[in-house]
């Protein structure tokens, strides 16, 4: 079964890596979605003295799922099986990690909407994935 990972992060761009794996998904015939959702890391030392790591980590996870309602709703819709999966890291390195857990044959992600000046001064997380996966990944717009 081909299997496309598509990282979802709850803006529109992300909306549009969703549609085009279901797209892919008609196409192929056999083929199964990974939606994942990269939270930032738990908690820095400031806040830990305030809020437990069992708080931060159910407020991620809660995050995470209100994130994948949409593209969950689009792929069931389109009877695509699917897999979700929120993660707990850096977004580049927590897709790349999951693909390859998971056995992925492409990442799938949204352009972001940010301009050139902004991709060049803090980078883009779609180049890092491209750079750091062992897979095709495919950035759609």
């Amino acid at each position: 079964m081909y299997t496309m990972l598509v990282a979802v992060d709850g803006f529109e761009h992300s909306e549009g890596a969703v549609r085009h794996a279901i797209d892919m998904a008609r196409r192929i015939g056999d083929a199964r979605v990974v939606l994942v959702n990269v939270q930032p890391p738990a908690m820095s030392g400031e806040v830990s003295a305030f809020v437990s790591a069992e708080a931060v980590m159910a407020q991620h996870t809660e995050a995470g799922h209100r994130v994948l309602e949409k593209a969950k709703a689009l792929l069931a819709a389109a009877q695509v099986p699917y897999e979700a999966e929120i993660v707990i890291g850096t977004p580049a390195e927590g897709i790349v990690e999951c693909a390859s857990r998971r056995g992925c044959d492409v990442i799938i992600v949204g352009a972001s909407s940010h301009g050139r000046v902004h991709s060049l001064v803090l980078g883009s997380v779609a180049a890092k994935i491209a750079r750091m996966a062992d897979v095709p990944v495919t950035v759609v717009k």
